[in-house]
């Protein structure tokens, strides 16, 4: 009688902590879908990352749903139909099912995408700045073809300062593939030109402006490469994942071993570019700031500092130029030494 109540009270206690672990379980699925449709409003690209990286541990018409509704926001229209199409024939949810209906309306919106006009966007997003493609915001523009509906669809370029250009294009149904450019036109900057010689001194900057000038440029320079290689990590990304779920789906129906291996490279080619892609972009980014901020400090430091002052000797002339920064870009000087 003594072993019965203890195993009666195991069994009790083991299933109080299994309800405990699944309530705490799904408190985390809620937070993190949470931030995630949070994030749409931000970033989309961003939030495709997030529901993609839930979904490999919490697999469900939910997440499906989210990502369904994510590629079509994002104009990608035969992603969008995968998913929908999980929701409403994967998981065996009942005609009734709020989730279930939603699935089935908004694949009857994209059920014709095939026929849409493929847009390319081609555009140099700026560090800290963004892409709009109508009213859904992205970090960076795909090189895939975005499905545009019939209709006037804007694209724009958003500078981290505000600053906005934007093309305007207007989609037909059939229509032939349209390249879209984004940039910012290059700014011309005025140098003024001032000769300054006082007497028989001339002050001498501690740094030469070429070198931390150059520091400044080369390590923005940097920091956008790796940004742009952070860019393609999130592709692969993104890529893995689409491939991980084909995998899954293969294995789940027997598909063919060969299916099976193919997709299963597919899956491990794009992991290593994501692994390649990042260390890349950290390095670069890395190096960028360290060039960046080297540069600023030489440059207060030659701005701050004591000049060190020139007299002209007797004996000949000596021309020299020179150039000192200023606050709306840059003076030429002249060194004149007699």
């Amino acid at each position: 009688m003594k072993t019965l109540k203890i195993l009666l009270f195991s069994v009790v206690m083991f299933g109080m902590l299994s309800s405990v672990a699944v309530a705490q379980d799904l408190e985390v699925f809620k937070t993190r879908m949470a931030e995630a449709a949070e994030m749409t409003k931000k970033d989309m690209s961003e939030a495709l990352l997030k529901y993609l990286e839930i979904r490999a541990e919490y697999a469900g018409p939910e997440v499906d749903y989210s990502l369904g509704r994510v590629y079509q926001r994002m104009n990608q229209c035969l992603e969008a139909q995968q998913y929908y199409t999980n929701v409403m024939v994967k998981y065996n949810l009942p005609e009734t099912n709020p989730i279930y209906m939603r699935a089935v309306s908004d694949f009857d919106t994209v059920s014709s995408c095939t026929n849409w006009q493929k847009f390319y966007v081609d555009c140099d997003v700026p560090v800290g700045g963004y892409v709009m493609i109508d009213s859904e915001r992205m970090n960076s523009c795909w090189d895939r073809p975005f499905a545009m509906s019939a209709g006037e669809h804007t694209f724009k370029l958003v500078s981290k300062d505000g600053k906005e250009t934007e093309v305007k294009k207007t989609a037909v149904d059939g229509g032939k593939d349209v390249h879209v450019k984004l940039s910012f036109p290059v700014e011309k900057v005025s140098v003024e030109k001032l000769v300054e010689v006082e007497k028989t001194v001339v002050y001498k900057e501690k740094f030469s402006p070429y070198l931390y000038w150059g520091l400044i440029a080369g390590g923005v320079t940097f920091v956008a490469v790796g940004g742009g290689f952070s860019a393609l990590a999130n592709k692969s990304y993104a890529e893995q994942q689409k491939y991980a779920d084909y995998l899954a789906i293969a294995s789940a129906s027997n598909a063919d071993q060969n299916v099976i291996d193919d997709w299963t490279k597919k899956r491990d080619d794009a992991n290593s570019k994501v692994k390649g892609f990042n260390g890349a972009g950290y390095t670069f980014i890395a190096l960028g700031a360290a060039a960046t901020v080297t540069g600023v400090v030489l440059a207060i430091l030659s701005a701050t500092g004591d000049k060190e002052k020139v007299y002209i000797d007797d004996g000949g002339t000596d021309v020299k130029a020179f150039v000192v920064p200023t606050p709306d870009g840059g003076a030429v000087g002249l060194n004149v030494q007699f």
